[in-house]
């Protein structure tokens, strides 16, 4: 008989557990680029119909505002996700419990006292100085302002539930449901609009509809995972004091990103000009295209990757690590191929013919593409222990260097290409970094495991063999034996973690 036949029917149950969760999460933040898509694409042309584009672009502009509320949890909500997912492949439910309720304790007390200073903030300061509006009044402003950072705040409980639930097993759940509230609310918004309400209403709205999901689900989180308790009575500030530096570290991350994209954008509108800035933002708009399902596999593997770290299984890190990376690789090839050959169709027929592809710019963008492929999957793999603050500050420092250079280089080319040259530059900067310490984090032997990425064969075949199972309709496995991963016994974490 084979190994497989031999197998024990445990071990068997775990593989395919795996699977399936990873094949469902995968899924799920497929749907979540959906309606992102759709968010996009259908939300633009309602507004503008019904609210024309004078009150539209008023309404773009204060609901941009309240967009960096969303940081006043400071990173925590991530950090105790990983945390807790790491406890319970450890079978101590009790620790991930005290994370838990400090975390609740924390948010909490930050949402609170952020409402107050936002409310004191939006009816006290002098709008009308720095805000001039033609289609909406001061008042008006001020109430919609309200509702949008009422509606930001009310969604940091959600991180607390997302922690129980990617805990729990749960990610993909949450996931697909966090989506579809997120489609829900806009929803709501273009349903006001088209009855002939204006912004106050429709923000309204989006704040009721995200107050009511945050509920709803930290009712369904509580009765799928009957060991979590929401309650303070076990909070402990020692937990948030362990979780500071990755918290810290996931701060980070987008601050990393909004200079990467947003300090981009500014550098180019700075040295030459706002047409510039309309190529820039289009072709790189369209090359992330090859991200979006990369971001989908490292996103669903990282809660099973926090697992395997808090069961001492390296060795199910290191199939984890190897597996994501070569379909992420593979994936943005075949997506950067795609793009590099019907291209200028697309964006041609995208823009109406607007916008001219700059080659030069839109080859560098499509090599960057896929060169973020090898150091965000590092980083995931760092992330999903809470050891990546060095990582992040290296991000956050070639970001802004990016920056600098790009400037540099436009300033003396005169062409809006040597900034895709200096973002490739800065991912090849971060890949030096990250890639090697994710290697060894997971001990992958870097040249035979790292020559097998690109062999074709490998990728085929994982295709393969989770179509196989997606539509063999095996037995669904549950995390009540988190430390049985891929047939390994852990004895304890492993200390080269």
């Amino acid at each position: 008989m084979s190994d497989e036949t031999n197998e024990n029917p445990q071990n068997i149950a775990s593989r395919t557990g795996l699977k399936s969760r990873l094949l469902k999460g995968f899924s799920a933040n497929i749907y979540g680029q959906v309606v992102t898509a759709i968010v996009q694409l259908v939300g633009v042309p309602i507004l503008l119909h019904a609210w024309g584009v004078e009150l539209y672009g008023e309404w773009l502009i204060v609901f941009a505002i309240p967009a960096y509320l969303s940081m006043t949890d400071l990173g925590f909500s991530q950090s105790a996700a990983n945390d807790m997912t790491a406890q319970v492949a450890r079978n101590d439910r009790a620790g991930a419990l005290v994370v838990f309720q400090s975390l609740i304790a924390f948010v909490y007390i930050a949402m609170l006292c952020m409402l107050a200073l936002t409310s004191l903030l939006t009816f006290s300061l002098p709008l009308e100085n720095w805000i001039h509006p033609a289609q909406m009044t001061i008042s008006e402003v001020r109430w919609t302002l309200w509702f949008l950072a009422a509606a930001v705040l009310a969604q940091l409980p959600d991180g607390i539930n997302h922690a129980g639930f990617r805990a729990g097993g749960d990610y993909a759940l949450h996931r697909a449901l966090h989506s579809t509230i997120r489609l829900v609310q806009f929803s709501s918004i273009w349903i006001i609009a088209l009855a002939g309400e204006g912004p106050v209403a429709a923000a309204a709205a989006f704040c009721v509809v995200r107050g009511m999901a945050t509920l709803a689900l930290a009712f369904l989180l509580i009765y799928r995972q009957r060991w979590l308790r929401y309650s303070i009575t076990d909070a402990t500030f020692s937990e948030l004091r362990r979780l500071f530096h990755p918290a810290m570290a996931n701060v980070a991350i987008p601050l990393a990103q909004g200079l990467n994209i947003q300090g981009m954008i500014l550098a180019i509108g700075a040295v030459l000009g706002s047409l510039a800035v309309v190529t820039f933002s289009t072709l790189r708009t369209l090359t992330r295209m090859v991200l979006q399902l990369v971001f989908s596999i490292s996103h669903a593997a990282e809660p099973e990757l926090a697992a395997a770290y808090g069961a001492g299984n390296r060795n199910l890190s290191r199939h984890l690590f190897v597996e994501s990376l070569r379909a992420g690789l593979w994936l943005a090839l075949m997506s950067a191929t795609f793009l590099f050959v019907f291209g200028d169709r697309i964006l041609a027929i995208w823009t109406h013919g607007k916008v001219q592809m700059d080659s030069v710019l839109f080859g560098w963008l499509l090599v960057s593409a896929v060169a973020s492929v090898l150091w965000y999957s590092g980083l995931i793999v760092l992330k999903a222990a809470n050891q990546h603050l060095r990582a992040s500050a290296v991000f956050t420092v070639s970001a802004g260097a990016a920056v600098g250079v790009a400037v540099i280089l436009m300033s003396w080319s005169g062409r809006v290409a040597e900034a895709g040259l200096a973002l490739l530059l800065m991912d090849g900067a971060i890949t030096l970094y990250i890639l090697p310490r994710a290697l060894k984090f997971t001990g992958v032997r870097a040249l035979p495991d790292l020559v097998s990425l690109i062999n074709p064969i490998g990728f085929v075949s994982t295709i393969f063999r989770a179509l196989q199972h997606k539509l063999s309709g095996e037995e669904k496995f549950t995390c009540s034996t988190p430390k049985i991963l891929l047939g390994e016994r852990s004895t304890g974490k492993d200390k080269n973690l």
